[in-house]
């Protein structure tokens, strides 16, 4: 494999790491973005519940009101009638204390007071305790103006609203003018219209409705001087919680703020209820945030059980492409050694039929040169022969003597190759060793005009054959030189390994064949018109011997690289 299907390869690893980063800030944002949309679903369900517990505390307080106002109106007109009757009783002369006592007890009066002509309390009864009013500090206030206007012949009769006193009881005042002059006034108790009105239905369901709601915290009603509390009421607004005055959703002018109450979240929802066209009331509901919380917790942990899940999904498939990977490349390293050790049984067949073939011929060809020299020696003296034909004898046995030696140099040639390399191993500097090379082949990439680089500076001591490990370099050099085009380079960079150390001679040529490959390390087998096809059958003999293994990628347009990998210490090398 080439430089450039190592980069391929680098470029793919970083583009899975960058996919599943992104996956991963994807499945993040639909987290986050997921958390922040069920939020809002939980306040909006939260706000519509505040709104119609609102609508419904408005109804009845609205119910209530109206019942108050309908009681008070009733009870407005039978003081008037009261006031009447007493009139009528007074002309008759009927009245007295004792009959003031009694009707102020049997009606719920405060008190009946006759006055006359000057404005002086002429009867009165003694029902609602000391005589407040009596003197000339009397003549202010809600009786003082009927009065007047009685007095001052105005009116003849007249009713109150149900009021406040200055004593802080509920109360009412009619009066009516007497026939002779003066006026009969009547101070009624009117606390009972005011329960009904303010407290007995609403305060009962405003209670029932913090009771039986667990989400909601408290309820503040407020009305004129009325006010209704239940639950876990704050205290009073302050400027560190402002309030929001919009709610969103909402077609009421309601206003919501958040507060914590005994170290708790609550969500206080605020607004006015229009009771009537003049008066106005209004409401604080607070609602627990604690569901809302719960909730968000659960759907935390949901989508981080889901994120979670996603990303072991994501790393499981990032995992089966990276066993994939290695699957695939540990298919392609066996299938390498498989590749090797074929060769190697094909070299130790073609070594040993090599030896037998070799002892077979040098024997007949011995022979056969030894007798040619013989017939040189005996037969043809040069200095005496002066035939043709002898001279021509001559020439046959110079040719026969050369093709012998000949015949004899390939019959050596293979008993070398069937024998394994002998070694002389010792201690070296493998750098050193592996400069020297450099240094020595640097003549030839000049002639070739090939640029020559080196890298040796991560390496060590190695216990090899040096002579024969430079044999073997200088092949691999060599042929990287001759396979790389006028401008081109070839690297050859050691370094240490897992295990060992790493030798590496890249080029840059046109590459080799796929179907060459196989055959790359075969005896005689070469792709150059002037090649002999031994140094690299010589050059795994030796690596092999060594202990170590040799390595070959290449693809077409993009160069040769050859590695050769041989153990960090042979104390027993092959021989």
């Amino acid at each position: 494999m080439s430089l450039f299907d190592w980069a391929t390869k680098g470029r793919g690893t970083a583009r899975l790491v960058l996919t599943s980063a992104l996956l991963a800030l994807g499945l993040v944002l639909v987290v986050w973005v997921g958390n922040r949309a069920t939020r809002r679903e939980l306040l909006t369900l939260l706000r519509n519940q505040a709104v119609s517990l609102r609508q419904t505390v408005a109804a009845a307080a609205r119910s209530n009101f109206e019942g108050g106002k309908q009681a008070a109106s009733e009870l407005e007109s039978r003081m008037l009638n009261s006031a009447r009757l007493m009139a009528q009783l007074d002309e008759r002369g009927i009245l007295d204390e004792k009959f003031l006592d009694e009707t102020a007890n049997r009606s719920g009066l405060f008190r009946v007071t006759v006055y006359g002509p000057d404005r002086t309390p002429e009867l009165s009864s003694d029902s609602g305790g000391p005589r407040r009013g009596f003197g000339p500090g009397f003549a202010r206030g809600y009786g003082g103006d009927l009065l007047d206007r009685l007095m001052d012949e105005e009116d003849t009769e007249e009713v109150t609203d149900i009021h406040v006193s200055r004593w802080g009881d509920w109360r009412g005042f009619a009066a009516v003018r007497r026939s002779g002059g003066g006026a009969i006034l009547l101070n009624v108790d009117a606390s009972a219209i005011e329960s009904l009105r303010g407290q007995t239905s609403l305060d009962a369901l405003l209670a029932d409705v913090v009771e039986s709601a667990s989400e909601v915290a408290y309820v503040i009603f407020e009305e004129g001087g009325l006010r209704i509390t239940h639950g876990d009421v704050p205290d009073e607004p302050s400027d560190e919680t402002p309030y929001i005055e919009f709610v969103e959703g909402s077609t009421e002018d309601l206003r919501q703020r958040e507060l914590a109450i005994n170290g708790e979240p609550v969500l206080e929802f605020s607004g006015p209820i229009v009771m009537d066209e003049t008066t106005e009331a209004s409401l604080r509901l607070g609602m627990h945030l604690d569901g809302l919380r719960q909730a968000e917790q659960r759907m935390l942990w949901q989508l981080a059980l889901s994120l979670g899940a996603s990303l072991a999904l994501a790393g499981l498939g990032v995992g089966t492409v990276w066993l994939q990977r290695k699957y695939s490349l540990l298919s392609a390293r066996h299938e390498l050694a498989r590749e090797a050790l074929r060769r190697r049984d094909r070299l130790a067949a073609m070594g040993e039929l090599s030896s037998t073939v070799a002892h077979e011929i040098r024997n007949p060809l011995n022979a056969i040169a030894m007798s040619a020299k013989r017939l040189r020696r005996e037969f043809m003296d040069l200095a005496k022969v002066k035939d043709e034909d002898q001279l021509e004898a001559d020439e046959l046995l110079g040719v026969l003597e050369a093709e012998t030696q000949r015949i004899n140099q390939r019959v050596q040639q293979f008993l070398d190759f069937a024998r394994p390399p002998r070694l002389a191993p010792r201690r070296i500097d493998l750098a050193e060793l592996v400069r020297e090379l450099a240094e020595g082949s640097r003549a030839m990439a000049a002639d070739q005009e090939v640029e020559l680089d080196v890298n040796a500076s991560d390496t060590g001591d190695v216990y090899v054959d040096p002579g024969q490990i430079q044999q073997a370099l200088d092949n691999m050099v060599r042929n990287a030189i001759e396979a790389t085009p006028e401008g081109g380079h070839v690297r050859l960079n050691a370094r240490r390994h897992s295990g060992g150390y790493e030798i590496v001679v890249v080029d840059s040529g046109s590459g080799i064949e796929p179907e060459d490959l196989p055959r790359l390390f075969d005896l005689y087998f070469t792709t150059k018109s002037d090649g002999t096809g031994v140094g690299l059958a010589v050059t795994q003999q030796i690596v092999a011997a060594h202990g170590g293994t040799i390595e070959v990628e290449s693809q077409m347009g993009h160069g040769t690289r050859m590695t050769i990998q041989l153990p960090r210490a042979i104390e027993k090398p092959n021989r």
